[in-house]
């Protein structure tokens, strides 16, 4: 089912990029510092779409899974280690 789902929501994106890159073909140039870049403008929307969803990946890795991971680790070393603290360790 959830293949089916899968194969589904893949054609839907493929059909509705296609309208994309037909509805928008004129050419665009987006100015840069370091240059400039000439696409058509379906092309220059699904490239700041796709920027914008890494970036919004990575962001949410970096907010939310790294921490965890850590936190899982520092809890298992310390139920490793008794849940001690060190002998040098002063409160206050």
């Amino acid at each position: 089912m959830f293949r089916w789902l899968l194969i589904l929501l893949t054609l839907a994106a493929a059909v509705f990029g296609l309208a994309l890159g037909v509805l928008n073909a004129d050419p665009v140039t987006l100015d840069l510092i370091a240059g400039s870049i000439s696409l058509p403008l379906g092309g220059l929307v699904l490239l700041a779409f796709v920027t914008g969803l890494l970036a919004g990946v990575v962001l949410a890795w970096l907010l939310f899974i790294v921490p965890g991971r850590f936190i899982r680790r520092s809890r298992a070393s310390s139920r490793e280690e008794g849940g001690r603290l060190p002998a040098n360790h002063r409160d206050g």
